[in-house]
């Protein structure tokens, strides 16, 4: 462990560790009625095996049990921005098919806003969303009654589905109009939205041999028919290199990359049967897997490493699970001050992995725009955020320096900084706050990174 984490931890007894609502570096998954178990959403802890899943109290009746098994959650996402978990509910015929965006208060929801998108026919379901870089969510919804905002198609065994843009501030829903989306087949099951939010791709599930996967313009147009798939389509993901995952509930194969730019589409071996969800832990670039129903074992939670390595994480039993997010772990926050050069933390993936307790290679990395240029560093390493942010000597200040401790160095291109983590159960939810300072020696000019937030699983 590094004298900087020493002299910090040593003084833990100064401050509060701090607690996101969806704990730093976990899962979170949502379900809906199965053969077993109960509904609801839950937090996971990435990587024990032991420890078990923590429910979220105080959900709405809507994204609870059901004894007909039409109640629950099929989509969820986490939104770290404003710690805002948002959830897609699976509603009983004749309801509103509703977006809910909860905050938490710890492990239990204590604002829940509905956002409505149709009225669900049979089972009506917003099967999967994706978040804009603007706050809105773009999302399917499906088995919807005619004349919702969005009915936009009539589908042959799945009433009205259709592709929209919520609000969560004005609370409209306004459709993404999809000019052939009568050429679908099937039923959406499946939604992303790349990081800049121009591209929507979407999945379709048409039976089980069969599947397909569909990009259009986040301002709608013609939909482009990008994939076709042996297998129907339960989940869509984009990986942090640009490439869409795409899971299957009929394979084997069960998972499938498609690369926009090879336009080639490439199944990815896996050994846990039919997948129900997916999603990209961005600090290690590894996939969390959700099996289906008759997966191995079934409606368990793994994590997969991009060469194909799977990890049974958990198998609670809790009914289908239908979605999967994580919270990230480093995590950048706050203004960065730019100089000659801007300083970027690299976090997706971090060199260092996830900082979990006994992780002796956990590191941070900084990396400049300009790599010729030369500076001198210090790295400041504090146990709270600076609330609110100072300045000092123009250089926005993001950390709390009285809880803090530097260490000064040189700088050129990117530095990473050793931070090993020992096998210490006292160290378990601490939180670290990091930002760097840097004077840029040629101009003579001064600038800082943004703040970066770990916590030691």
């Amino acid at each position: 462990m590094s004298r900087l984490l020493h002299r910090i931890a040593a003084s833990l007894v100064l401050a509060t560790v701090a607690t996101a609502q969806v704990p730093d570096g976990y899962f979170v998954f949502g379900s809906f009625q199965g053969t077993a178990g109960l509904n609801g959403i839950y937090f996971a802890h990435p990587r024990d095996t032991t420890a078990a899943p923590i429910p979220v109290t105080g959900l709405p009746a809507a994204l609870g049990y059901d004894p007909a098994g039409r109640r629950g959650v099929a989509w969820l996402n986490w939104r770290s921005s404003d710690q805002m978990l948002f959830a897609g509910e699976r509603a009983p015929a004749g309801t509103s098919v509703d977006l809910h965006m909860l905050r938490l208060n710890g492990a239990a929801v204590v604002f829940d806003q509905l956002f409505s998108v149709g009225t669900s026919a049979n089972v009506g379901e917003i099967p999967q969303a994706g978040l804009l870089p603007d706050g809105r969510i773009v999302l399917a919804a499906t088995d919807l009654m005619a004349g919702g905002p969005l009915a936009q198609f009539q589908t042959l065994q799945y009433n009205w589905e259709g592709v929209g843009i919520v609000d969560p501030i004005s609370g409209g829903v306004t459709p993404v109009p999809i000019s052939n989306l009568s050429a679908f087949p099937g039923v959406i099951n499946g939604l992303a939205v790349t990081p800049d939010g121009a591209t929507i791709y979407i999945g379709n599930y048409i039976s089980a041999t069969s599947g397909d996967l569909w990009s259009v313009p986040i301002t709608g147009g013609v939909a482009t028919l990008v994939a076709s798939l042996p297998a129907g389509s339960s989940n869509v993901a984009i990986d942090g290199d640009g490439t869409v995952l795409v899971t299957t509930l009929n394979g084997p194969p069960n998972l499938f990359r498609y690369d926009p730019s090879a336009q080639t589409t490439t199944p990815v071996a896996t050994t846990t049967g039919p997948l129900n969800a997916i999603a990209v832990e961005s600090v290690t670039g590894n996939y969390v897997l959700a099996t289906a129903n008759a997966g191995v074992p079934s409606r368990s939670l793994v994590w997969m490493t991009p060469g194909g390595q799977e990890n049974v994480l958990l198998n609670p039993n809790l009914a289908t699970i239908s979605a999967v997010d994580v919270n990230p772990n480093p995590e950048a926050y706050g203004v960065a001050t730019v100089g000659t050069a801007s300083y970027d933390w690299q976090l997706a993936p971090n060199p260092g992995g996830l900082p979990q307790s006994g992780n002796a290679g956990f590191s941070l990395t900084l990396t400049a725009s300009d790599p010729l240029l030369v500076s001198l560093s210090a790295l400041v390493l504090s146990l709270a955020p600076a609330v609110p942010p100072g300045n000092i000597a123009g250089l926005g200040v993001e950390v709390d320096l009285a809880l803090a401790s530097t260490t000064v160095g040189s700088f050129q291109r990117s530095s990473t900084t050793a931070l090993p983590i020992p096998a210490s159960a006292t160290l378990v939810g601490l939180s670290v706050f990091a930002q760097m300072f840097l004077w840029e020696v040629a101009p003579s000019t001064v600038a800082a990174s943004r703040g970066v937030q770990f916590t030691i699983l």
